[in-house]
């Protein structure tokens, strides 16, 4: 009987609840946040500490741990994130086991752990077309799952509580029969083991989209067809991206593909519901504002059963940069409320033009009540940049200067205007117009 997805149905269909007890039934917040190997592998018993407690005063459930090994080629050797027994196999990392420190660490915050298995890059240009391939990635993972959960689950049962699909599958990359026949293959081949190695560990995957590369319509009947013959069990967990940040959907549709979604969930009784907000923008990479992280949520939340981000912890964490974005969302997980009030905006602009040739175009800011995220710059009237808080470890972090990556013309003059933003994400007015002549 699998007892830990039929209770984890039961709390899904429960009200949000806040993290001071309290009904926020009337606000979404996420659930949890994926933490990878690049973000945590220098981090200290403290910090790990630190990061627990950040996401569990925001009333969080889960930490997503994945991928645990990765593939190189063609090759049927692993490099593992745990110490290994498998012939051919080798930790990453020979003296950190970095599966038992977040297993442990997630204990101690009373938060629940999925882990990830294998991944190999070759998945991004043969993984359609080549079943034979797949397949054998598939049984790899296999035998990770049944090394993580001899190592790892007898000391944290309780805390490891489901496996989570790496493999990210998109709406084209499966267009033909043979391909999504391939991959219904490959899914069973993985569940098939995983249920038999324990039915009470829940299985979870985030697959994306691009409304350039399909319609959502065939995308939902895409899902019915495979949800058909996968062998998901309740309280299994389909966890779309939300794909706002990466650019595939955007606040203009995002909602709207999920909605078809949701008729391809309800074809598959039991099966859970989730969206994977993305937090991050990814023409640059920053950190997306508050304010927009709730609208993504909010516009998932008529269909969804649950929220996690991708990543909470690698673009909001006060281990990662200020803690301006942590305390604004955490302002609104405790209120339902987004604060309003529009940063000063910035004066004094200036270009200097530097010994190495390039140009850097900076700026005096506003004040503003909760701290300024970042700067939007304009050049003629458009957007050419932005800049943001720098990220803990960086290189560097001039928030307040912008490098000119364009040509400038010698002789012509050039208007620049530059925005303020607060860690919600409002903007102030624009700043007075600067001119600089190239000479």
């Amino acid at each position: 009987m699998r007892t830990k997805p039929l209770l984890l149905l039961l709390i899904c269909l429960l009200p949000i609840v806040s993290v001071k007890g309290e009904k926020a039934d009337t606000w979404p917040i996420a659930d949890g946040t994926f933490i990878q190997e690049s973000l945590a592998k220098t981090w200290d018993a403290k910090t790990w500490s630190k990061e627990m407690n950040y996401l569990k005063e925001l009333g969080m459930n889960y930490v997503i741990f994945a991928p645990t090994a990765e593939g190189e080629g063609e090759s049927q050797n692993l490099k593992t994130l745990y110490p290994t027994k498998q012939e051919g196999w080798y930790p990453k990392y020979p003296d950190l086991d970095l599966v038992d420190t977040i297993l442990k660490e997630a204990q101690k915050a009373g938060l629940k752990v999925i882990l990830g298995m294998n991944f190999n890059d070759l998945w991004w240009k043969i993984g359609g077309s080549n079943s034979k391939w797949l397949h054998q990635q598939m049984e790899l993972g296999n035998k990770v799952a049944g090394e993580l959960y001899s190592n790892y689950y007898k000391t944290y049962k309780d805390t490891f509580v489901g496996w989570y699909f790496v493999w990210e599958i998109d709406n084209i990359t499966f267009a033909t029969k043979k391909a999504e026949q391939s991959l219904i293959e490959a899914l069973n081949i993985q569940l098939d083991y995983l249920n038999e190695l324990d039915p009470d560990l829940f299985f979870m995957f985030c697959p994306f989209m691009n409304y350039r590369l399909g319609t959502k319509e065939a995308y939902r009947d895409f899902w019915i067809r495979l949800f058909a013959e996968v062998h998901l069990r309740q309280g299994d967990i389909f966890a779309p991206m939300d794909c706002v940040g990466a650019g595939g959907l955007n606040l203009d549709n995002f909602s709207a593909w999920f909605k078809e979604l949701r008729k391809a969930v309800d074809t598959k009784p039991g099966l859970l519901f989730w969206s994977d907000t993305e937090v991050f923008d990814q023409r640059d990479w920053t950190s997306v504002p508050i304010g927009k992280f709730v609208q993504q949520m909010e516009g998932v939340a008529p269909y969804v059963d649950n929220i996690i981000t991708f990543a909470y912890s690698h673009y909001y964490s006060p281990n990662v940069t200020e803690s301006g974005f942590h305390d604004t969302y955490l302002e609104y997980v405790k209120t339902g409320k987004i604060e309003k009030k529009e940063p000063e905006a910035p004066y004094d602009l200036q270009m200097f033009a530097m010994p190495d040739g390039s140009n850097y175009l900076m700026w005096q800011e506003g004040e503003d009540n909760l701290g300024i995220a970042g700067y939007i710059v304009y050049r003629e009237g458009r957007q050419i940049g932005r800049t943001q808080v720098a990220r803990i470890g960086a290189q560097s972090g001039m928030i307040k200067a912008y490098k000119e990556i364009a040509r400038l013309v010698k002789g012509r003059t050039y208007k620049y205007t530059v925005r303020a933003y607060d860690y919600t994400g409002n903007l102030s007015t624009e700043s007075a117009v600067y001119e600089y002549t190239v000479e």
